[in-house]
């Protein structure tokens, strides 16, 4: 990152956030790199601890990345430039490959299938897409807006600690009609799911994951076809995934229900506020490829 900041003909300043780490890892950056900021943050709320690190900043364009990935020495400029190009910018991703350098993503799409949402990279085509220009439904990293970040209230804590918090986040952003955008000139490297592998293993990943689709569900889906399609392959859903050896779908349900109060309080938050879109019409805005 401190290459691709020298290679950038913008200011930019880079901060390492400190979520309760244990080692010695804030002694070595102080030492070693003291032009780095160090933003302490009281307790670990893995990706919300951004929140409180956009309130604390004063630029336009915040990068958010987590510290499983590395970024190519130009990466920042082809993100910002997007910003001085268009209107209504919430965030613009890079085009991101894993630490073997095969394609990860960056250009998402929104899809509901058998009655559950999901985002996915490698949509029909997909190929034909990855060096374009476009937009993204959504992303883990990239440059926001901070202004609008804030706005939307950062990253909801009811998915922590992780999983589909990105996709709650860019639906609110594009249901007040501002952008998501995919900038594959600038390239990053994504180590992927190892830190959560290592912490709750591939199962209990697997469990969060299918936990916070749930809540992302009842927090935000509507339109009767999308909620009786949810209830109608449900049973059945659960049923294919234990005959297939998958268990944490239907565990992962069950640790999704005592949240369910608090998905649905939020559920009537989101009711209230005055959005340009439905999510129907955001899923509908992305077509495989466009």
């Amino acid at each position: 990152m401190l290459d691709a900041i020298k290679n950038s003909r913008h200011s930019c300043k880079l901060s390492v956030i400190d979520n309760q780490s244990t080692d010695k890892s804030v002694e070595v950056i102080r030492k070693q790199f003291p032009d780095v900021g160090i933003m302490a943050m009281p307790e670990n709320r893995v990706l919300c601890s951004f929140n409180d690190a956009a309130a604390k900043s004063n630029a336009e364009v915040i990068f958010l990345l987590n510290n499983d990935i590395k970024v190519d020495s130009y990466f920042i400029d082809p993100l910002v430039n997007v910003y001085e190009k268009k209107e209504d910018v919430f965030l613009v991703t890079a085009k991101s490959y894993l630490f073997d350098n095969s394609y990860e993503g960056g250009r998402s799409i929104p899809v509901m299938k058998f009655g559950l949402f999901s985002m996915i990279c490698r949509f029909p085509n997909y190929e034909h897409s990855i060096n374009k220009f476009g937009y993204t439904f959504a992303a883990g990293f990239g440059a926001f807006d901070r202004k609008k970040f804030l706005e939307l209230g950062g990253y909801d804590d009811l998915y922590l600690p992780g999983r589909m918090e990105d996709a709650d986040l860019m639906l609110r952003a594009w249901k007040r009609g501002w952008k998501c955008y995919y900038e594959p000139s600038s390239t990053l490297y994504h180590m992927g799911a190892k830190s959560f592998n290592k912490r709750f293993g591939e199962r209990g990943t697997m469990e969060i994951a299918h936990r916070n689709t749930f809540l992302f569900m009842w927090k935000n889906m509507d339109g009767l076809r999308y909620w009786a399609t949810h209830f109608l392959f449900l049973l059945p859903r659960m049923v294919w995934m234990l005959l297939r050896g998958h268990p944490e779908f239907v565990t992962g349900f069950l640790k999704a229900l005592p949240k369910l109060s608090l998905a649905l309080v939020k559920r009537r938050q989101e009711k209230a506020l005055n959005y340009q879109f439905s999510i129907c019409q955001v899923i509908s805005f992305f077509s495989y490829g466009n």
